[in-house]
């Protein structure tokens, strides 16, 4: 069909380029954004991750150093006074052992000046007590002993090794403000030359790092995830693992990860979760920096802004759309509405009357094509009733060559002479002519009832048997609710006399049968005339049916072209006559009125005196 055909590749372009130029540009530019943010994102993650880890390797290393120099400056200033002190603190009891304990606190005080993150210093003797300054330490001696700082210390003397405490997990001093810290130990064994007494196995500081800090105020930012301290085995030294997959992750594997700035990937938790790994050895020491990252924690910043992009391309989406709604009420349905109508003008309709919608232009363009289509059906109408002015004159022209009421009084006195002699025969036929040549000649009316057309058709078969000595029978087949339809009259006897006069001439024993019928069908009346005459060929129906020119003495099948021609006139392009044949079988010839052309004939006819009685 022509219609959807225009409608669908209207729509089609438009929702082509709209697809095109629009939603996969908006697509294409919201997955590269989507790549791009993803990777600035995670990059400026990892910076910042490297950056925090570069911050807490610088400030773990500044502390080493600090306490290392401090220790040996405590143990080796004053060639060896502190050691003295020590030891006579440790020897001395009662009254004296006061006073050799705060003579030892102030000289440690005025040697650690001004460092104030120095938890305590402590001396630890061969015999195993101990001598502690500032601070005690709680820490029993036995576990301290058995640390593997400590025993680095004995094993290289006056050499520093370092150590440290996560005051969260071990407690170190009866202070309650010392928790959750990075406790650095520095120990060094003094040579016989340092401690002349032999009885200082080991000398301690204990200082609070400030990385700690650094690496508590990383928990606030679950972006950044968590970093711990382990040290060359991978033992943990300070910061919470959390995950116990995490830890086990760890134990599993200890001293095998990346060097400084490379970083490993690891499937944790039998799959349900991943983590992002990223190590930093620490200066001067064995020491590793070792940060993990959930991976959705380290991309929830970027889900987040990923959100608000897919939220603005879905708000641009729908702009587009009430744009686009906009646009196909105001300019597209406006064109395909045009579009219809020029289909229905092109199907004859000329009733179509579009609804001005849309922008003014298109408006303009409709009231344009509303004027045009009304042009058309006054012009049309005007040439109608010009062709039937002029069929009527063609048809009182033609009447008016016998004068109607000498033929008919002529014939009513045949018919009373006849009745005189009671020559029933005669007076019959004069009846039936009397009818016909009536009905021939009434000017004034152009349209019958189905009922009076076959009584009419009727009255001419009887002549006509009585004609061709009744070599053929005529039968009706008429639904009843068909008999008030009008149709132009002399309609079916032209085809009927076709048939007796082309279709019965070579019959010769057997017996002409002709079947009228009458009934509706798909919003159509149709009268449908068959016989069992010779049959046509498809080439004579052609013939018959097509525009042809005519010779001078070319009489065949008038009747039908007149029919035909009048059925045109009448109901244009919507009735036409259909012939169906077999060659010495039969020959079908139907003709197709519309139905509610037929009432609106009726219709016009009321008000009109018609005097429609054939008697």
């Amino acid at each position: 069909m022509k219609e959807p055909k225009k409608q669908s590749s209207l729509k089609q372009a438009y929702y082509r380029s709209f697809l095109l130029f629009i939603v996969i540009p908006l697509v294409v530019v919201f997955v590269g954004a989507e790549v791009v943010v993803s990777y600035m994102i995670r990059s400026s993650t990892i910076e910042t991750i490297d950056a925090l880890q570069t911050n807490i390797a610088t400030t773990l290393s500044g502390d080493v150093r600090s306490d290392s120099l401090q220790l040996s400056h405590f143990v080796h200033n004053n060639n060896g006074e502190f050691m003295e002190t020590a030891v006579q603190c440790y020897r001395a009891t009662g009254s004296r052992w006061y006073q050799e304990e705060q003579r030892l606190r102030q000289a440690f005080r005025t040697a650690m000046v001004p460092s104030q993150n120095i938890l305590a210093g402590s001396f630890y003797m061969r015999d195993g007590g101990a001598v502690h300054m500032k601070d005690d330490i709680t820490l029993p001696g036995g576990e301290v002993r058995q640390a593997d700082w400590y025993l680095r210390a004995v094993e290289r003397p006056n050499a520093t090794t370092l150590g440290c405490y996560d005051t969260s997990r071990v407690r170190l001093t009866s202070a309650p403000y010392f928790k959750n810290e990075l406790v650095l130990v520095t120990a060094m064994s003094p040579d016989p030359y340092t401690d002349r007494s032999g009885e200082i196995e080991t000398v301690v500081l204990f200082t609070v790092s400030r990385a700690g800090d650094v690496l508590r105020a990383q928990q606030k930012d679950d972006s950044l995830g968590a970093s711990v301290i382990l040290d060359g085995e991978g033992r943990l030294l300070f910061g919470d693992m959390g995950e116990e997959a995490v830890r086990d992750y760890f134990q599993a594997n200890p001293g095998s990860f990346p060097l400084e700035r490379q970083t490993l990937r690891a499937d944790l938790g039998r799959g349900e979760r991943r983590y992002f790994f990223k190590t930093k050895d620490i200066p001067d020491t064995d020491w590793r920096i070792v940060t993990f990252v959930e991976e959705n924690d380290l991309e929830r910043q970027f889900y987040r802004v990923g959100g608000l992009l897919a939220l603005i391309v879905a708000a641009l989406l729908l702009l587009f759309y009430f744009y686009s709604r906009y646009f196909l009420g105001a300019i597209i349905a406006p064109v395909q509405a045009v579009c219809r109508g020029m289909d229905r003008l092109e199907n004859n309709d000329l009733e179509i009357q579009l609804e001005p919608t849309g922008q003014r232009e298109i408006r303009e363009l409709m009231e344009s094509f509303n004027q045009m289509v009304r042009g058309i059906r006054n012009m049309l109408r005007m040439s109608e009733e010009t062709l039937r002015k002029r069929h009527e004159a063609e048809m009182r022209a033609l009447q008016s060559q016998i004068n109607p009421h000498f033929v008919v009084n002529t014939l009513s006195s045949i018919r009373f002479m006849a009745q005189v002699a009671q020559f029933d025969g005669i007076r019959k036929m004069a009846e039936a002519l009397i009818s016909i040549v009536s009905c021939s000649f009434r000017s004034n009316v152009s349209f019958y009832t189905v009922g009076e057309e076959l009584e009419m058709l009727r009255t001419y078969v009887y002549l006509m048997r009585i004609r061709y000595s009744n070599g053929f029978e005529a039968s009706y087949e008429v639904q009843p609710d068909c008999m008030d339809y009008l149709l132009p009259r002399l309609t079916l006897q032209p085809v009927v006399e076709n048939a007796i006069t082309h279709g019965f001439d070579e019959l010769e024993e057997e017996l002409g049968q002709i079947l009228v019928s009458v009934y509706r069908e798909e919003g159509f009346l149709c009268l449908s005339v068959r016989d069992n005459g010779k049959g046509m060929t498809e080439e004579q129906i052609q013939r018959v049916l097509g525009d042809r020119p005519r010779q001078r003495d070319d009489n065949t099948s008038i009747g039908i072209e007149n029919v035909q021609a009048r059925l045109r006139l009448n109901f244009g392009g919507a009735a036409g006559i259909g012939i169906q044949s077999e060659p010495g079988v039969f020959t079908r010839v139907t003709l197709r009125l519309p139905l509610d052309q037929c009432r609106k004939k009726e219709e016009q006819e009321e008000g009109h005196d018609t005097d429609r009685d054939c008697g």
